[in-house]
């Protein structure tokens, strides 16, 4: 009889020494016979290295390793697409919880569906003190099962919504497929959009995920995946990126940057980017305007600031202006801010084709 494949559990925690434990246990109390759980202290500066050593001494299904630094959770999520020997990875915050048959119910999937590229559960949100929460509504789960797989990457684009359906059990044969997660907002809804190429996804209707306090709000994800914050550059920072101040439209733009290099012939990578936008729009079109309007208001300090920095800072600068504009007029295109790319190539000296106000 075959042995069960081994799921690889990367839990990864920062400064949460008070809270990791049930985290810890959670994942130790799995029906699952075949579980590795590789803990990552990412960083800490509390007591969390101490409680993940004593668990590590106790229980030989675990690994532990600790980052120097505070890599964050792109880095983490990452990290577990990349290493280990696991033909299945579950990448785990250290604040969320499983229920026991939580990987058991998943992996029943997932073995009876050779395509299947992630499964995930229905989802709870639960406090600090561990009283239990509301339901996550039914949209927040993901059922993706079409033959074709440009239609499963759109209907992720159109229906992921958030957590529970991000935190799954993913296979590592379509895992590895995957492009390097960059440092933008929504870099969830991209993984899972590139993810749908390689194969369905699926989810269990029990509540089996419980999620800690619930979302943040996406202005706060949105500062938290860029790099500058990742390595603690303010978003004030001259040099820091501009794309945090559009999140929905970054992260709108972000789908068509991954698919310009998804692993599809040409055609099928060109229609993926022209059916972003429209599918954007659909759902977002109020907040992309409210997002447009916003960058156009912060234009006059931010031009200001680059006429006065010096060359180097300019065109530092200057790029990463660049880089907002060109994602918002790529999906807000009404948004009147063909100008500002205009004035922008005025004041850093480059030279622009033409462009309709």
């Amino acid at each position: 009889m075959a042995a069960d494949p081994i799921v690889d559990v990367n839990l990864f925690v920062h400064d949460s020494a008070t809270m990791v434990a049930a985290a810890i246990e959670s994942v130790l109390a799995q029906t699952w016979p075949a579980i590795r759980l590789t803990l990552i202290d990412d960083g800490s500066t509390d007591a969390t290295a101490e409680v993940l050593a004593g668990y590590a001494a106790r229980d030989s299904r675990i690994r532990l390793m600790r980052n120097r630094g505070n890599g964050g959770a792109i880095a983490n999520f990452q990290r577990a697409f990349w290493y280990g020997d696991g033909d299945f990875v579950l990448p785990k915050s250290g604040d969320d919880l499983i229920a026991p048959e939580f990987v058991e119910r998943a992996m029943a999937i997932l073995l009876s569906e050779p395509d299947c590229a992630m499964c995930h559960a229905a989802g709870l949100i639960f406090y600090d003190d561990y009283r239990p929460g509301e339901a996550y509504p039914p949209a927040h789960r993901l059922d993706i099962g079409d033959a074709d797989p440009l239609t499963r990457a759109r209907a992720v684009m159109a229906r992921y919504t958030s957590a529970p359906a991000f935190w799954g059990i993913y296979r590592r044969e379509a895992a590895s497929r995957l492009a390097p997660i960059a440092y933008r907002a929504g870099w969830d809804h991209v993984v899972l959009a590139e993810l749908a190429l390689y194969g369905t996804i699926r989810h269990v209707p029990e509540l089996l995920y419980w999620r800690r306090d619930g979302g943040k709000p996406i202005d706060r994800l949105a500062r938290a995946a860029t790099l500058a914050a990742t390595r603690g550059v303010g978003l004030g920072d001259a040099l820091a990126e501009q794309r945090w101040r559009t999140p929905l439209i970054t992260t709108a733009f972000a789908h068509i940057e991954n698919f310009a290099t998804a692993r599809l012939p040409f055609a099928d990578r060109l229609a993926l980017i022209d059916s972003v936008p429209g599918i954007f729009r659909a759902r977002w079109l109020p907040a992309l305007r409210r997002e447009a309007q916003l960058l156009a208001d912060a234009l006059p300090a931010l031009f200001a600031s680059l006429a006065a920095a010096p060359p180097l800072l300019r065109c530092v600068l200057g790029g990463e202006i660049a880089a907002a504009l060109r994602a918002a007029r790529a999906i807000v295109p009404e948004s009147g801010l063909a100008l500002a790319a205009l004035e922008l190539a005025a004041i850093t000296g480059e030279e622009m084709p033409h462009v309709a106000a």
